[in-house]
């Protein structure tokens, strides 16, 4: 099996309980997913565990995959949901329990970047900047941009993995887009 194969045919053969053929598709899309989840804001603590059950779900939902469409957005959107799950459990938590939130950007850390200490503080700062700035766009919003600005989906994949149309996807990243210019603007 040659891993340049699309990924319809990997999802094909894992369906049929090809094991190494889901592996592949787990290495060719376990970097997108982690880097979609920090960019959504979910601690470095949750991600490993949001990639593993996004995988899991959808190795359960194979025989559902319909090989017409795209896989990335299929996979991405059992993602997003697993992202939103832990939100929404973790805002339950906190309102219920007084635990503290995930907006907290005290909860966001930096995988280590080496022995300079400088370069990792740098990079700590600019990731909660960001992180902040796309928690100041509504879900929809942040969603959209992510997909298509961070992880690269084009607005086809981005809309599917979204459950909505291209052209909300359109409308959303030039409004995330906006709204970010806007506030940076403010902060000079």
């Amino acid at each position: 099996m040659i891993s340049d194969q699309p990924d319809n045919t990997f999802a094909r053969l894992a369906a049929h309980g090809d094991q190494h053929a889901f592996s592949l598709l787990v290495q060719r899309h376990s970097p997108a997913l982690a880097q979609a989840a920090r960019s959504f804001g979910i601690p470095e603590t949750d991600i490993d565990d949001i990639v593993q059950d996004t995988f899991i779900a959808a190795w359960r939902a194979l025989d559902e995959y319909d090989e017409t469409r795209s896989f990335r957005s299929w996979l991405f959107r059992i993602g997003l949901n697993k992202m939103r799950d832990l939100w929404r459990s973790r805002k339950v938590r906190s309102f219920l329990f007084g635990a503290i939130e995930l907006e907290s950007s005290d909860t966001l850390q930096v995988a280590d970047l080496g022995s300079d200490l400088e370069r990792n503080s740098i990079a700590q700062r600019e990731l909660v900047r960001v992180v902040s700035l796309l928690n100041e766009l509504d879900r929809d919003l942040r969603e959209a941009l992510v997909l298509t600005a961070i992880v690269g989906m084009s607005q086809v994949e981005a809309a599917a993995a979204s459950g909505t149309t291209v052209k909300a996807i359109e409308g959303r990243v030039l409004r995330a887009r906006a709204k970010l210019a806007a506030i940076l603007d403010q902060c000079g």
